[in-house]
């Protein structure tokens, strides 16, 4: 095949479904594994309060779960459903599934996160920077878990189509750039690497199924991580 017969090809060459077959997946997805759906919704509401919390270890707990809903919405939705109709979707999966184990092992060895991301200084006990970067992200993140998951139901226009913290990767890679706040510096990097080439495969995606309210997804991946790197507390916000 000459460089001109690959010219000849567009991105919609390359997609061989429809929207109704890419939206009824995550129908397929909340169908097979209710009511465990319950479940991912009370851990993704719960993430941003010990994510923010002064005790480490739950601090941890938030990033390991984080961690884990990589794997889980990588393997599940990317390789168990999307891969088999889209095989660069199946290739994506397996690095949510690498990302969230080296990011979960980072974890673990204690080398990924601030160890004090939130702690306001003793000596100036009024200083509120540390409370409302804090409060910030709480918010954000819950508003980001009630209102992201509806995007797929407003384009196909039933219920179950609602995308999941933990279960699907576009709601998981766009709520967990908030967990930049409490990253190291290069561990930030290795971080954004995934999700900036994510964003790009979903944005074509999304345009070439003319999915439209779906493009909010990798809107959100960019502005959440810009918002990580905001509310994380800088060296102008403590003396220390």
């Amino acid at each position: 095949m000459t460089g001109s017969d690959w010219l000849s090809y567009s991105l919609q060459d390359f997609i061989m479904f429809g929207p109704q077959v890419f939206l009824r997946l995550f129908m397929r997805l909340n169908q097979d594994i209710w009511p465990w759906t319950l479940v991912a919704v009370l851990l993704g509401l719960l993430v941003p309060f010990c994510l923010v919390s002064h005790k480490r270890r739950l601090r941890r707990l938030a990033l390991g779960l984080i961690a884990l809903s990589w794997i889980v919405s990588g393997y599940g939705f990317l390789v168990g459903y999307f891969g088999p109709v889209n095989w660069p979707a199946g290739v994506f999966g397996w690095a949510f599934v690498l990302q969230g184990s080296v990011f979960g092992l980072m974890t673990v060895a204690g080398v990924a996160d601030h160890p004090e991301p939130f702690h306001e200084p003793s000596h100036e006990p009024d200083n509120g920077q540390y409370r409302k970067a804090s409060r910030g992200l709480v918010v954000c993140w819950i508003v980001a878990c009630l209102v992201l998951p509806w995007l797929p139901v407003a384009e196909s226009g039933v219920w179950q189509a609602l995308a999941l913290f933990g279960l699907t990767p576009w709601t998981t890679a766009a709520i967990s750039m908030l967990a930049i706040s409490v990253l190291r510096g290069p561990w930030r990097w290795f971080y954004l690497t995934l999700p900036v080439l994510w964003v790009v495969f979903s944005a074509a995606t999304f345009w070439v199924l003319q999915t439209l309210w779906l493009l909010a997804f990798p809107v959100a991946t960019l502005v959440f991580a810009a918002l990580g790197f905001w509310l994380s507390p800088r060296r102008a916000q403590s003396p220390d």
